[in-house]
């Protein structure tokens, strides 16, 4: 069975960015298919319990035991850019 990412790549993509909700971040980072994680911290707190997160439930590769690589922290305006390499 051939998946997105795979097909992609056989028609010569080698750099894809992928935005959308918790299940495709959850889906792509659990199946280790990203190699760089971008994170924006904006500068105030969402408090309802029924906000969208950024990621679900999962097994994950990257944990207090498996770090990701911070490769860059800069603001952009009030927000902090956060780039993150996800292999070592």
């Amino acid at each position: 069975m051939t998946t997105i990412p795979h097909d992609l790549a056989s028609r010569g993509v080698k750099r894809l960015m992928v935005e959308g909700g918790g299940t495709v971040h959850t889906q792509f980072l659990t199946a280790g298919l990203a190699d760089e994680l971008q994170l924006v911290i904006a500068p105030f707190f969402v408090g309802d319990t029924t906000a969208p997160r950024f990621v679900g439930a999962g097994t994950f590769q990257h944990h207090p035991g498996n770090r990701m690589t911070l490769a860059e922290a800069r603001p952009i305006g009030d927000v902090i850019l956060a780039r993150y390499l996800m292999s070592h």
